[in-house]
């Protein structure tokens, strides 16, 4: 591992919790990479076999060819397919710059787990958290909706709607 992988690693997510002592194991865990502006990182529809911390750059990340979201450093793609083993990419995620990445792969997360607990418990709590904040923002998505749509359906359909987003 180089003097600048620990320090570069430890200061994004999935890889924040991680502590110094386990920076050698996660070393053989990881990827890093760098690609050009245009290159894609992940394709919607594909299998999803792990995740991806920004380290450089930027990324766009597009639904059925749409724009949702720009992404930069720090931020962190692909978490659910560490917790869904048969996830497949929900979105495609390109570079709109020259971007630099750190990968860890999604396989076998229970017998990482066993093997090295420490380090996958670290990797598995830091996503987490961003698992946690995006899902509390889609929820307040569905109700600013639900609200926006309530004078426009009919009670039961809106009911509906809502007791789906409460499950």
């Amino acid at each position: 591992m180089t003097a600048e992988r620990p320090e570069a690693i430890q200061t994004v997510c999935p890889f924040r919790l991680v502590v110094d002592e386990d920076l050698d194991q996660l070393s053989q865990e990881i990827t890093m990479s760098g690609a050009a502006a245009g290159s894609v990182l992940f394709e919607e529809g594909d299998p999803a076999d792990g995740v991806a911390a920004i380290l450089e750059g930027n990324f766009e990340v597009l639904k059925q060819g749409r724009v949702l979201a720009t992404l930069g450093p720090g931020a962190v793609v692909g978490e659910l397919s560490v917790f869904l083993p048969a996830a497949v990419r929900t979105a495609t995620v390109r570079a709109i710059s020259p971007v630099r990445t750190v990968r860890w792969r999604a396989e076998d997360v229970l017998t990482r787990l066993a093997r090295h607990e420490r380090l996958a418990t670290a990797i598995v709590a830091d996503m987490a958290f961003v698992l946690a904040e995006r899902l509390d923002r889609r929820t307040q998505d569905v109700v600013s909706l639900l609200q926006a749509a309530g004078s426009r359906l009919p009670v039961s359909e809106l009911e509906r709607y809502r007791s789906r987003a409460v499950e």
